[in-house]
């Protein structure tokens, strides 16, 4: 990808994120395992009317796995069969015992069986969509350390409500957390209790209702991928924006952390708003389809 055609992975963060469906369709037309799935799952869905149906059908679960970004989890069959017939909004289910943005995402969309999910041609195109995606997605990041994830950011961000929603997913939070200028590992040493904290005054979760908004934390995000794929010894000088991703002082970054956590608390959080103007609202594609 980028370096097929030279460009800089924000070059082509920018390139393939002003037109997604474009670039994911052509992936998908090149690759013929993607293509052979999304042909057979296309002609069998209207077929699938329960859950135990689609858990017995491999081709047909491998492209909605995929579509909801759960590809890895297609042999965990019991995981799977909790997911599709539990409740997702009771306490009790294992989508909301575990927290899981995903898993939450996927049994929500699937939850009602009357009619079956793949009974319109929506409720199927909205698969074959979210798939083609996520195949794009997995193979941008294997041409370009973290474009992938660049990329499901900008598509994703404007679903997240919460900071609570955010928490749950690790690569929007991956995302998020070095685009607002934080070191991952040492965040990820944290508490939950701190992160919170520490994101509450980091980030304004409105601000991901707008596109330029998101755009600046997901090329922040490919900045430090860069760097830390060019070196994993490199310092920056004061000023240099890699400078905004290394540690400026002989403190541990843990502390660091925690530094900005309090002296963001003693200050107004409301700058960025005001900033970025008025924002709008956006539901997630996928589940409106089945809602």
């Amino acid at each position: 990808m980028s370096g097929s055609i030279g460009e800089s992975p924000v070059e082509a963060y920018v390139l393939y994120s002003g037109n997604e469906t474009k670039y994911a369709n052509a992936n998908v037309a090149s690759n013929a395992q993607a293509t052979g799935l999304i042909n057979y799952f296309t002609a069998n869905a209207a077929r699938i009317t329960t859950p135990q149906a689609l858990l017995s059908n491999y081709k047909a679960l491998s492209v909605v796995l995929g579509a909801f970004g759960l590809g890895g989890q297609i042999s965990e069959t019991a995981l799977l069969k909790q997911l599709l017939t539990q409740n997702p909004n009771s306490t009790a289910s294992l989508a909301y015992k575990s927290g899981n943005a995903k898993y939450i995402e996927f049994a929500t969309a699937l939850q009602n069986w009357s009619p079956p999910p793949f009974s319109t041609k929506a409720g199927i195109q909205s698969i074959v969509t979210a798939y083609k995606n996520n195949v794009f997605e997995t193979y941008a990041g294997t041409q370009t350390p973290g474009l992938g994830q660049a990329l499901y950011f900008q598509r994703n961000a404007a679903s997240i409500k919460s900071l609570t929603q955010l928490q749950s997913d690790p690569e929007l939070l991956a995302v998020a957390v070095t685009g607002v200028g934080l070191p991952l590992t040492d965040f990820d040493n944290l508490s939950f209790t701190q992160q919170t904290a520490l994101l509450t005054a980091k980030l304004n979760i409105k601000d991901l209702q707008t596109p330029s908004y998101v755009n600046h934390l997901a090329e922040l995000y490919l900045v430090q991928q860069q760097l830390a794929a060019g070196s994993t010894t490199q310092t920056a000088a004061l000023g240099s924006v890699a400078g905004l991703f290394s540690p400026t002082t002989t403190s541990t970054a843990s502390d660091g952390l925690l530094g900005i956590l309090q002296n963001s608390q003693d200050s107004s959080a409301s700058n960025t708003t005001s900033l970025l103007g008025t924002t709008t609202t956006a539901t997630n594609p996928i589940l409106s389809l089945f809602a």
